[in-house]
């Protein structure tokens, strides 16, 4: 829906001759097949992902006094060590990636989970979203609730402000705790953004800088937004049906 941003992004301009590295076209087709590959559940691999999913697991630790026990969902392993101030976290090799591990500085990992501290996490949310297409089941997993603020926490490699303002998070979930009658309102939807760094010989433990994305939530157009946004999406979905081999998608199974 974006390409025409990833085409003038500073990345896809070539500084000295101003033209662009890759043509419209390409990032059409591409960001297309990257999309088909998620519906159809194409497996993948992704260091940094892992990396995401580390330091989240150890905010949420912290934040409720639980040892990490591995599961099949999560099946990394956390250690954290007090005299060495660092905390381990290492993931077991799979039939796409080899055995990660990810040493952070613990001292800072304690610093960042203050922010969230009474915050409920991993909370479950699921609600009805009726369109012109029929009934849509929306659900997903938040990563922290506090009073009436939703907070998504995301690392990345590098930021700019507004970095996840076409995330679609900030309006499902906060739509899902009202609509199911789980909360009454949402005040705002925030991504707490970890410019993550270290992890490297010289600067083994990753650490980072927190950039905060505050949204006010508005229910009644989030439901016109997600309205239009789904009922697009089916579109593309049946547009395409002759690429889509997951057969849950419309198999039935």
């Amino acid at each position: 829906m974006r390409s025409d941003e990833e085409v003038e992004s500073f990345w896809n301009v070539d500084n000295e001759t101003g033209e662009y590295k890759r043509s419209p076209e390409e990032i059409e087709t591409e960001l297309k097949q990257k999309l088909l590959d998620a519906i159809n559940r194409k497996p993948f691999e992704s260091e940094a992902a892992d990396k995401g999913t580390a330091f989240n697991a150890i905010i949420d630790c912290y934040l409720h006094k639980e040892k990490h026990v591995p599961t099949e969902r999560a099946p990394y392993s956390i250690i954290g060590d007090e005299e060495t101030n660092t905390i381990q976290v290492s993931f077991p090799a799979t039939n796409i990636a080899l055995a990660r591990n990810f040493l952070f500085d613990r001292a800072w990992c304690i610093e960042q989970s203050k922010y969230f501290q009474g915050a409920v996490s991993q909370l479950f949310v699921s609600a009805i979203l009726p369109t012109r297409y029929g009934n849509v089941e929306l659900y997903g997993f938040i990563d922290e609730l506090l009073r009436d603020v939703v907070y998504d926490i995301k690392s990345t490699s590098s930021y700019q402000f507004g970095k996840y303002e076409h995330g679609w998070q900030r309006h499902v979930y906060p739509y899902c705790l009202i609509a199911s009658g789980q909360m009454d309102s949402i005040k705002a939807f925030e991504y707490t953004a970890y410019h993550l760094k270290g992890g490297t010989s010289r600067t083994p433990l990753i650490s980072g800088v927190c950039y905060p994305e505050y949204y006010t939530y508005n229910h009644e157009q989030t439901i016109k937004l997600l309205t239009a946004h789904v009922e697009r999406f089916i579109e593309f979905l049946e547009a395409n049906k002759e690429l889509i081999t997951d057969t849950k998608i419309f198999g039935g199974n």
